[in-house]
């Protein structure tokens, strides 16, 4: 880059002075006596300052210094070429900032000026060396502080300010700090819960009985405000653990309730939420609709009274007709979990095929697991060059070898081959693979069951995950049974000698034409029993699974059964 000739900057210097809450030397001097220091180092050399530049901030990351990057600036415009600081760990603690200024040591002549050291091209090997263990510090601060957080949350410490009814103990040392009990509201807290465990209050009513009895807020030292009190309820603390970063951890605090009391009153507290929303709550609703016009099905309830007093009450399925006009007359509810019971049980797979099915998997697994073995050996070998490959790469463009802009696209393909192979070496594989097939063969056993003893959200997840396009037409459900369980269903047919398919047969999934036969050879190409090193790709997940039915509108999807095409 040129730059335009700046007179008398061999005489001129800049002043910078950094002191961060990150420093724990208790040696590091304020910003005030760093720049008395400076100043008198200016002085005894006849240096003309151009600018004092100060901040309390951590070098730690790049680009959050605003002082530091207009100082930065006005040096590579040449203003400059004298930069008088106390440490030369003052300056940087980052490799980005830290390689920029050595750059403007080695090419630009620039020098870095301390009470006890001067830096230029000739000995910026040094400066280097500072650079480099100034981040390895900032590094190692930044994991002791992690591994210190991990060892204090598995102790059962909660490092967070304390809910109602504690205190954090500030006599101890910071770090040290326990959550004790406070005995001014400790007693009037348990109370509030032995109210909710009633059954009789609800959050809204109790807290106006403790608030009559005079519990405060610690934030304000009024009134517990009402979204204070559905958080109190919900907090786990109370039962002797907490949540941190996603996990939960046995609390070392003495606990108010038991787990079992803290359920009872989640149990009050959903339960009255959904007494409106479920009093009309039938499986068939949310997932039938009508096949003539396409509305929602709802139900209707009908009570008739006989004469002697006694009375019954129907249930019965209809249009909502809310899309225009529908000719479709009602079902009896009954009647219509008869048929989509039968429907369910149509795709139910025998035992006999999944033992079969689980043979198979477990003849494959040991050559999968030495395969998925073997590639993890390579992926750490290659995850080790790369480190190797981006420390060379980085000495090619301090010596010039290569651009900035070469550098940093070398530099970005490295570190994505790298994040992908963490993860690949991190994956569990084939053995969380194997998890899913059982959870899924489970399911695929005992669907009739799951779906006679559910709820209405079980039955409504169990309609979603074997079928689709649900409708009611002409007093007949109709569900579209998915390609992954009619394809199980034929092959239990080929295997139990129900069909026998000596000419070549379409395929209902892929649309391919193969050749059936009970060979274990070929029942393994009809059911799909692939390597795990693949995956299979299907159309459903076993209702357990994390990724389970979320909603009405759920896109529900198997790793099972099929492989991508």
């Amino acid at each position: 880059m040129n730059r335009k000739p700046v007179l008398n900057t061999m005489n001129t210097c800049f002043i910078y002075c950094r002191k961060s809450s990150e420093d724990k030397d208790k040696q590091i001097l304020s910003l005030n006596d760093q720049e008395r220091t400076c100043a008198d180092l200016a002085k005894d050399n006849g240096f003309e300052v151009l600018g004092i530049y100060k901040e309390s901030k951590s070098a730690k990351r790049p680009d959050k210094r605003a002082s530091f990057k207009e100082m930065l600036g006005r040096i590579k415009k040449g203003e400059a070429k004298i930069v008088l600081c106390w440490k030369a760990d003052r300056l940087s603690r980052n490799a980005k900032e830290g390689g920029a200024l050595i750059d403007e040591v080695d090419y630009e002549n620039l020098k870095i000026i301390t009470p006890s050291m001067a830096y230029d091209r000739n000995n910026s090997t040094f400066l280097f060396i500072e650079f480099g263990m100034a981040t390895k510090f900032s590094k190692d601060l930044s994991d002791n502080v992690k591994r210190g957080l991990k060892t204090k949350l598995q102790m059962g410490h909660y490092p967070a300010p304390a809910p109602l009814g504690y205190f954090n103990d500030k006599a101890k040392a910071k770090g040290a700090k326990d959550i004790i009990v406070d005995p001014t509201r400790f007693d009037l807290c348990r109370r509030w819960w032995d109210l909710m465990l009633t059954g009789k209050e609800t959050v809204e009513s109790s807290l106006a009985k403790v608030t009559k009895m005079g519990l405060t807020s610690k934030r304000t030292g009024e009134g517990v405000s009402k979204t204070e009190a559905f958080r109190y309820f919900r907090n786990i603390f109370y039962a002797g653990m907490f949540d941190y970063g996603g996990e939960r951890y046995n609390g070392a605090h003495k606990a108010m309730i038991k787990l079992a009391e803290y359920n009872r009153v989640q149990e009050i507290i959903d339960g009255r939420s959904r007494v409106h929303k479920n009093q009309n709550n039938y499986f068939f609703m949310k997932v039938l609709k009508c096949g003539e016009c396409g509305s929602s099905i709802t139900c209707e309830k009908h009570t008739k009274n006989y004469k002697n007093g006694n009375s019954q009450t129907f249930v019965y399925a209809r249009c909502t007709k809310k899309k225009g006009e529908c000719s479709q007359s009602y079902i009896n509810a009954d009647e219509l979990e008869k048929q989509t019971i039968a429907f369910v049980d149509s795709l139910r797979i025998s035992h006999i095929l999944i033992d079969w099915i689980r043979s198979v998997l477990k003849r494959r697994n040991q050559k999968e697991f030495d395969i998925e073995k073997s590639q993890k050996s390579k992926q750490t070998k290659r995850l080790q060059a790369i480190l190797t490959e981006k420390k060379e790469v980085y000495g090619m463009k301090i010596d010039g070898i290569v651009s900035e802009e070469d550098y940093q696209k070398e530099k970005k393909r490295l570190m994505t081959e790298e994040k992908q192979l963490k993860e690949n070496i991190g994956s569990d594989g084939l053995a969380s693979w194997t998890s899913i097939m059982e959870e899924t063969l489970a399911f695929a056993s005992n669907v009739t069951q799951i779906f006679k003893n559910g709820d209405p959200e079980t039955k409504r997840m169990v309609l979603r995950i074997l079928g689709s396009n649900l409708i009611l037409k002409d007093q007949k459900v109709r569900i579209i049974a998915r390609k992954a369980f009619i394809f199980l269903k034929t092959a239990e047919k080929v295997m139990n000698g129900e069909i026998a398919w000596l000419e070549p047969k379409k395929d209902p999934i892929s649309g391919s034409y193969l050749v059936f036969s009970a060979k274990d050879s070929d029942m393994e190409r009809l059911a799909g029993i692939e390597p795990a090193s693949s995956p299979w790709q299907g159309d459903i997940l076993p209702m357990n699974h994390s990724r389970g039915c979320r909603g009405e509108d759920s896109n529900l999807n198997l790793t099972l059964f099929r492989r991508p095409p």
